[in-house]
């Protein structure tokens, strides 16, 4: 009797998770991620993304890390060869009054997750020899902290997409201690 209680409670948890809205998408921005949103009747959501970072990003971030990593040499330059992110986070949605919108529907959210980023960086420097000698390096660079979230996002009326576009700081806890703005806009399919 103990199992079939259990195996009741289950499902009817898991038929009652399935009937809330839920959407899938992209986020163009930093970083480049595919997301998973479900949506709570409170006016609540949780979202989880894993994403790259775009081409050319983090030009001065690397830059300023080679001090980090490296003493008594030189910097010459650098390049990201990956860098893979995850995160996950807790929304709060309020409706939003739009004159001249009388269709679909549009919020503004706040909220709070977590950001893991790994990245695998080369770094080329000089030495200070003479004569010079030139050597690369590739370092995995590990960050991780806590994100504030705010963001406006708008559902169409009579088809199943949403475009959002948010801001983001996460403060870096792991491989530095410094706040890092993020910034994007996207799109998701609501099933």
């Amino acid at each position: 009797m103990k199992r079939l209680s259990v195996f009741l409670f289950l499902l009817g948890t898991t038929a009652a998770w399935a009937q809330q809205k839920q959407a899938v998408g992209v986020r163009l921005g930093n970083p480049l991620a595919v997301n998973y949103k479900k949506y709570f009747d409170n006016d609540r959501a949780i979202e989880f993304g894993v994403g790259v970072a775009p081409p050319g990003w983090g030009g001065s971030y690397y830059k300023k890390s080679f001090d980090h990593y490296f003493d008594n040499v030189d910097y010459l330059s650098h390049d990201l060869k990956s860098a893979l992110y995850l995160q996950a986070r807790y929304l709060f949605h309020y409706d939003l009054q739009v004159d001249g919108i009388d269709e679909g529907k549009a919020s503004w959210y706040w909220g709070l997750g977590a950001m893991v980023k790994f990245a695998s960086v080369r770094y080329t420097y000089d030495e200070r020899t003479v004569p010079s000698q030139i050597l690369s390096k590739t370092k995995t660079d590990i960050d991780f902290g806590p994100e504030g979230i705010g963001g406006v996002e708008y559902t169409f009326e009579d088809i199943p997409l949403m475009v959002y576009g948010e801001v983001s700081v996460m403060m870096e806890l792991a491989d530095r201690f410094t706040p890092r703005p993020f910034g994007a806009v996207g799109a998701r399919l609501i099933f």
